[in-house]
């Protein structure tokens, strides 16, 4: 029979790549860390962890399956500790909220304030990841709800609309792009003919460019990929390349001057971004709050497949 204490044990040092540092959050030995994910293993007749060069940990592929199940049975265990917090109120909880990068940075940590200040007993955990990342974790119950930019997929999710957002294109102040803007109005065409630098696969504001650009029947070239928006914008101020991002984004480099925002004739892009959780999920006091702070009712939900 599968001992929970092991799986758990395991669970832990898979979520901090660390046996070290599992121990450390749990308050016990790395030696009796160790021993115990070994008879787990042993038990189930399977390598669940490989070693590499930086002494981190990482998951063989039989651990990796064996860890989506783990997920979702302590997320299982937090619903019921939730649904204890119903009776107790909010003077003690946890909430684990997702966003994708542009909601995350740029969006909610002003609305993440105002919450802490009413609510300060409740542990806040913000889990920031492109838009697959986050809808994954969501599902496998690792987090109790996710704010996303992009297209939301999968029949285990829920979506509310809760704002609208717009892509626009930037490029530095110096750009070819900005002497033309000047002359006049510029067509995605003449945009298109430079290439692009984007986020990459699974980014929200990637999918959604590339399909309105794919609606639109354009024809456009990857010149870069670049992990994070933040990134995107050095580059972009820096030279070497033009962009589409957020508005929310660019605020400070618009007033600075480091970047420029050019309006496009032909072609507007503009976004929901999405509220997702599981249908079946108990929602603790601590996410309810959280709902009300995002000004969003459940009595409009539409399950998305």
């Amino acid at each position: 029979m599968l001992n929970l204490n092991h799986l758990y044990l395991f669970f832990r040092v898979a979520e901090q790549q660390h046996f070290t540092r599992a121990a450390e959050e749990l308050f016990i030995s790395q030696p009796a860390v160790s021993k115990q994910v070994r008879e787990l293993e042993r038990s189930l007749g399977l390598a669940l962890f490989e070693s590499n060069a930086r002494r981190k940990v990482q998951l063989t592929p039989a651990g990796q399956t064996i860890y989506d199940y783990a997920a979702r049975i302590f997320g299982l265990v937090d619903d019921i500790e939730r649904a204890v917090d119903d009776i107790k109120g909010l003077r003690k909880g946890r909430l684990a909220v997702g966003a994708s990068t542009t909601i995350g940075i740029y969006i909610l940590p002003p609305l993440l304030g105002r919450y802490k200040a009413s609510y300060p007993h409740i542990d806040l955990f913000l889990d920031i990841a492109n838009n697959e990342q986050i809808q994954h974790k969501v599902i496998t119950r690792q987090l109790e709800l996710g704010l996303v930019e992009g297209f939301v997929s999968g029949e285990e999710l829920s979506a509310l609309e809760w704002q609208a957002d717009e892509l626009v294109l930037i490029c530095a102040a110096n750009h070819p792009l900005c002497r033309k803007a000047a002359e006049g109005q510029l067509t995605s065409k003449e945009v298109l003919a430079y290439p692009l630098i984007l986020r990459e696969e699974g980014s929200g504001t990637r999918d959604v460019l590339e399909k309105a650009l794919t609606d639109n029947h354009l024809d456009w070239t990857l010149g870069m990929e670049l992990g994070s928006t933040e990134a995107i914008k050095q580059v972009v101020a820096a030279g070497l390349g033009i962009s589409f991002v957020s508005y929310n984004t660019i605020e400070l480099e618009l007033t600075t001057g480091r970047l420029a925002r050019l309006p496009i004739s032909d072609l507007q892009l503009r976004r929901t971004l999405w509220l997702v959780f599981r249908p079946d999920r108990h929602f603790s006091p601590a996410g309810q709050a959280f709902l009300k702070e995002l000004q969003v009712s459940l009595l409009g939900a539409t399950i998305t497949g």
